[in-house]
């Protein structure tokens, strides 16, 4: 059972976790729309432009969440004497539900385009269920390893 943390409530964590999952529904639904939209008129060239300006969006995404995270914890290193435990009636958590926010939307946006990417690549069925085991497979390992550390 979650307790709270040094940054939010206990109810708070609720909320923040209801706005990542709902930014991955988001984000999967855009990204995916965009990166397979279909132009009679283009050709390869405007799918790896589709696919470059979501990469880059991701990054832009991604990188904000990171900068508002990084704000919250400047200011609890700054702030030694009160509790930084923000409350949703309190409006100081917008900053990190807005990072929560675009960590959901950026983690939906970068599964998508990998498995957009792993379509692009394989088009036999079994080739295409091998390299999305591997992904699948590198993944855990890499989620394995970071809840090791922490």
């Amino acid at each position: 059972m979650i307790q709270g943390n040094r940054f939010f409530t206990r109810r708070t964590i609720g909320a923040e976790l209801i706005i990542f999952h709902l930014m991955e529904i988001v984000g999967a639904i855009v990204c995916g729309r965009f990166l397979d939209r279909e132009d009679p008129t283009s050709g390869d060239t405007h799918r790896r432009k589709r696919a470059i300006a979501c990469l880059l969006a991701f990054v832009v995404i991604n990188s904000t969440g990171n900068v508002l995270a990084a704000m919250q914890e400047n200011a609890a290193t700054q702030n030694t004497t009160t509790s930084l435990a923000h409350d949703i009636s309190d409006p100081s958590v917008i900053s990190p539900s807005l990072a929560f926010a675009c960590w959901g939307f950026a983690d939906a946006q970068i599964q998508v385009y990998c498995y957009w990417l792993m379509g692009s690549f394989y088009s036999s069925g079994s080739e295409h269920s091998r390299a999305v085991g591997w992904y699948k497979c590198i993944q855990s390992l890499g989620t394995s390893i970071g809840f090791y550390l922490i």
